[in-house]
Order: structure tokens, then sequence, then C-alpha cells
């Protein structure tokens, strides 16, 4: 082995690019056992007749079971079948990957809210309807392209580059949330919750850990008394006295304790300051569990999944016991699910049903094609698709259920919000640490996602990165941890609402958009072939054949009570824009780089149609295409190994493809 690198460091291009030609051809004249399953083609590389390659396509005319139970007993996931990028370890490794991904915090507070604030069990019907309309087929369509081109967003040019500066500016803040998780989590390992009472340092005079008096208002009767105005005082549960003053707003002690402890909110944002050290120290913290987490890439975050997917469930599942038992507990439940089917005429039920399927699917982030590139080509994406989206939406409508149990105890006996549920329960410690690890074990494994994006674009960009993983996945997290220090200033709670507002907002759905108009333009463009259709691919590797948005006025982002200034806003445009400017700003370089002589309207057209480098990453699978490219004049064009420049006619020379007409 060490004479055979020593000969090839001593060879020329021209040699090192023949020997690259010898060993793929003899790669793909390999007869494998598995009857063109993957394993390659016949011993007879090109020979016309009605499937194109002899091989290739026989196993099609087989049944759909026969062909299912023939792969799960010939797929050997402790051997990768993508040497150079790796595979999951497990099927299972990737389906919950992709099911923490999707699956966050907008499962359990934004839903419930939407569908309480929209009709109650009514909003079901339109979230039903866009999920099979919308959700699912956008989700499809990102993990097939992943699937399909075993790369992540990078190969689809200045769309995929959006996504990942998308991926990349979101993950800066949301690991903000986690270490916040964090924070709260070691708070909950004292004796007293410190967000229980308004005895310490923090707390200012408007403070009140006696919860009803949050929503005294004057003229308002409370359970044992009735607020009012001036000097008179009112006495609730004989427990405690305080005055009642016109214009006073009462701040509970748990919101005290967020602003002014955990993230010392400034009065405005031209008040940064300076980051606090004790979330930085979380922020680290979270960056170090999430490096050690993808230390080997899919091969240990594949397995970490399989506790922050699942734990949240068994987390949910004890809330749920408890919350039905609650007094009161069936009114909150009656509020959520009972219909208002009035509210089914409204624009804005439906708008919120689309953007919740949108966002809670996690769609066109370029995560869900990052994760499926790691997949066998012939894995099935579609069970994969329908099962995933499924579990998303069952998980949004049972934790709606555990929500609304606690807030029909609240709203029945204390009228406090729900965030304060936990203060109220026996050995709160213990149901608060487990319910901050639910909320840590809901952002982690999202992280993830977001963090593999880049990292895969990277390394499917720069093939030299891929040996050097370890020290870029460390570089990757060192940089987000430096970006993410602004977000721990007193000011960060501002700079987070601007970018969450601005970058997670009507420029995703953009981008969506945009990716369901390319697909459909330059894999359905008339002329150019039956197999450039979208489906087709999928069938590939299945081995079968298978309205106007109203996205609402634009407001000026608000804090508490008051407009961000000017250059807030701005510098919260520029974020959503430039998406948008990689996407044109990358099509139009490509437009002017085009050789001189060729006319605009050829540059157009070649912009329009998929290049020849596109299709499967293995060679044995872009094999899979001749028959189809043969057909549409095009096959000694095409690349059997884009890495190595290696076209199809280079393995397989065919004389009669040089009378073709181009």
């Amino acid at each position: 082995e060490k004479k055979k690198q020593i000969k090839w460091l001593k060879e020329t291009p021209a040699q090192q690019r023949e020997r690259f030609i010898r060993q793929l051809r003899a790669e793909l004249t390999v007869n494998a056992s598995d009857g063109g399953r993957g394993g390659g083609a016949s011993r007879q590389p090109f020979t016309r007749g009605g499937s194109g390659i002899n091989g290739i396509g026989s196993s099609c005319s087989r049944d759909r079971a026969s062909r299912e139970a023939d792969h799960r007993s010939t797929v050997n996931y402790s051997v990768d079948e993508n040497p150079e990028r790796g595979n999951w370890s497990g099927r299972l490794d990737f389906v919950l990957s992709c099911l923490g991904y999707a699956v966050g915090l907008g499962n359990f507070w934004r839903f419930p809210y939407l569908c309480f604030s929209n009709g109650g069990g009514a909003f079901l019907i339109p979230y039903a309807i866009l999920l099979l309309l919308c959700g699912i087929p956008v989700f499809l369509l990102d993990l097939s392209l992943g699937q399909f081109t075993s790369e992540g967003p990078a190969p689809a040019g200045s769309l995929g580059y959006s996504m990942v500066f998308l991926s990349t500016t979101v993950s800066t803040y949301y690991n903000i949330i986690i270490s916040i998780s964090i924070y709260y989590t070691f708070a909950s390992m004292t004796s007293t919750l410190p967000w229980n009472n308004c005895s310490h340092h923090w707390n200012t005079n408007s403070c009140t850990d006696r919860l009803p008096f949050v929503s005294c208002g004057e003229g308002q009767p409370q359970p044992n008394g009735t607020c009012y105005n001036g000097t008179i005082f009112l006495g609730i549960y004989n427990e405690s006295l305080f005055q009642k003053t016109t214009g006073l707003r009462r701040i509970l002690a748990s919101e005290e304790y967020f602003n002014r402890e955990v993230l010392k909110v400034s009065g405005d944002i031209n008040k940064f300051g300076s980051p606090d050290w004790k979330l930085v120290m979380c922020l680290l913290l979270s960056w170090i569990v999430i490096f050690l987490s993808m230390i080997r890439g899919i091969k240990s975050s594949g397995k970490v999944v399989y506790f922050t997917a699942l734990f949240p469930y068994v987390i949910l599942l004890i809330f749920f016991i408890r919350g039905v038992t609650l007094e009161n507990a069936i009114e909150g439940i009656r509020f959520y699910i009972v219909p208002d089917f009035s509210a089914l005429g409204k624009a804005r039920v439906w708008k919120d049903a689309a953007g919740q399927i949108f966002f809670s699917l996690s769609c066109s982030w370029g995560g869900l094609m990052s994760l499926s590139s790691y997949n066998r080509f012939h894995n099935n994406v579609i069970r994969d698709t329908f099962f995933v989206t499924s579990a998303n939406c069952l998980t949004s409508v049972f934790a709606g259920f555990v929500i609304f149990s606690f807030i029909g105890h609240l709203a029945g006996n204390l009228r406090v919000p729900v965030s304060d549920v936990m203060n109220l329960l026996p050995g709160s410690n213990y149901w608060s640490i487990l319910f901050f690890i639910m909320i840590f074990s809901l952002g982690i494994d999202s992280q993830f996602g977001l963090v593999e994006t880049l990292i895969t674009a990277l390394c499917d960009k720069f093939f030299v990165l891929r040996r050097h993983r370890l020290p870029l996945i460390g570089a990757v997290c060192f940089v987000m941890f430096l970006l993410g220090l602004p977000f721990t200033c007193s000011g960060g709670l501002y700079l987070m609402n601007i970018f969450d507002r601005y970058l997670s907002g009507w420029i995703v759905l953009l981008v969506g958009f945009m990716e369901c108009i390319l697909v459909g333009w330059v894999y359905g463009r008339p002329g150019f072939g039956k197999f450039h259709r979208f489906t087709e691919d999928i069938a590939l590797m299945m081995r079968q054949s298978i309205s106007v948005a109203d996205l609402g006025r634009t407001e000026y982002t608000k804090g508490k009570g008051d407009y961000y200034p000017i250059w807030a806003d701005a510098l919260g445009w520029l974020l959503s824009v430039i998406p948008l400017l990689i996407i044109v700003g990358t099509g139009l370089s490509r437009l002017l780089m085009e050789p001189v002589g060729i006319s605009w309207w050829r540059r157009l057209r070649d912009l329009s149609i998929p290049t020849y480098t596109w299709g499967p990453a293995i060679p044995r699978y872009r094999l899979l295409m001749a028959p189809y490219l043969e057909k549409l004049g095009v096959l000694k064009y095409f690349y059997l190994d884009p890495k190595r420049n290696i076209k199809f006619i280079d393995v397989f020379p065919i004389e009669s493809l040089n009378n073709m007409d181009e």
C-alpha cells in the first residue's frame, strides 16, 4: 500500500485521471449481488435496449413489498454506502433526528395559543388541510433533494446559500434560549425557588408574590375583596396588605426574576451594556454540549437524539397525568377543543395555520436537506415524511391538552399565568427541574440541525474539510459562541427580538416559495424531458413510480410598550434582505460570467435547466440516470464523477453517441 501511495504521488494529473477512470469502470462493471439495487450495473456496462443500461431498471418491475423486504434484508448499516461523507448508523437515527429538529418550542407554546385564539377545535380543520396541501409536500421536497444528491443545501446554488445563511444566523441567538433553560435548571436546585417571592435584591416596590394582585384593577372584584384606587388598602386571604394606586401595575416575582436577574434587561436597546458572566457560562456550556454531541458527526448526534427527541415526550406525559388530575382542568381543555366554526371565515385563521405548519416542520431552512443527505440512496423517504409530519402534528395537539389543563386549574382558582404553575405544585423544585430539562431537550436537537446545516455545507463545498471535520466542528462552535455574546448583554433581549422577527418571518416563507418555484420550473420545464421532473427522481430512489398568500401589513417592532428606534428596524430589514441578495446576486454573477458571444436568451435558458453535474453524488447511482439521459440525447455531456471531472463517455465510450446532435 505504501508503494502504491508513493507511485500515485509521482503521477501527472493526466495519469491520475486515467487511474480514476479505470477504478470507476472496474467498480461499475462489477455484477452486484443485489441485482442492481445499489451495488452497481451489470458486467456489460452499456447496451442499447429497452432499459438503456443492461441490468438497471430490472428491479422496477417487481412489486413494492418484495422490493422493500429485499432492501431491508440487504442493508448493512455497519458499512457506509458513501464512505467520504458517512451515513446514518440506522434508520431510526435519521427519523429521530428529523423529529427532534422539527419538534421544538413552538409546538409546546405557540400551537396551543393559536388554537385557542383561532376558534378552538375548529382551528384543526385549516391546520389539517394546509398540512396535506403545503406542509407534507414541502417537507418531502426538502428530504428528497438532500437524499437524491447526497449533499446538503450548498449544491442548490444561491437558494442553498440563503438557507445556510438563515440557519447560521438563527443558531446564534437560538442557543440563548437553551442557555436560559440551563440557567433556570441550576436555579431550581435550591430549597426555595428564587422567583417565588419578592425578598431578593433584584425586586422592586412593584413586585408581588401574591399572584392574584397582578390582575387587580380599579373596581374589579377579587376572590376575597375588591381593588380600589387612592389610599384604600385591600386584604386578600387575610395574609397581606398592599396599596393599589391608580395606574400602578403590579409585577410578578417570576417576571422580575427573568428580566432583572437572568437577562438584566435595560430600559431600551440604546443601553446595550456588557455580557453577563452567568449567561456567558451557560452559553458556553450549551456550545460544549453541542460540540461533544457532534464530535463524530451524525454518528454521535444520531445517538444523542435517542434521549433529546424522546425525553420531552416522557415529561409531557407526566405533566399530562398531573394536569388532568387538577381541579377545573376540564374547563381549560373545553376552551381548547370546543370549536367556533365562525372563525373559519377569517383569513387570519388560515394564515396562522399555514405559518404554524411551515415553521413547526422547519421546512426551507436547509436542515432537512442536510440530515437526509446522509441517508442511503434507496431509503423510503416518503414513509419517513409521513411519520415525522404526523408525529409533529400530534405532538402539537397533545401539548395543547397539557397546557390547557393547567390553564383551566389556574384560571378557576388563582387567576395566574401558566408560567407560574410550577410554584404551586407540591415539590415545585423537582417539577421545575423536569420542565426546564424538557425545554433544553427540545432546543438542543433543533440546534443540532441548524449547526449541521452549516457544517454540511462547508464540507460539501470544500472537500478537504471532510478530513478535518473535528477541528471544523470545534471552530464553528467557538465562532458561534462568540457571535452569541451580544445576546447575553442587557440589550440582548431587544436584539434577539429583532433577529427573530425578521429572520423567522416572511423571508422564510419567501425562500420556501422560491424553492417550490425553482424546483417546479427546472424539473417541469416543457421540452427538457420527462426524467427531469421531480417525481421521477423520487421514483429513482424509491424504485417505483409514484394560493395567493396574505402576508399582512408591516408593523414596526415593539418592545415593552415602546417602539424600537429606526436603526433597529433597519438592521432587521437588512438581515431579512440578505438571503434575497444572495439568491439574486449569485444568479446575476453566473449570468455575467458566461463566455463572450453567447446570447442573453441562451444564458437565461442555461440558468433555468439542470446542470450536467446535478444528480446523486455516488457514481453507481448516477449511472441509473443514463437510460433517461440517452433518450434526451445529452448522455455524452453528463458527468459520472463531477468531483473528478469524469464524464460518462470517459468511462464507457459509446461510438453511437458521436453522431448525436448536440
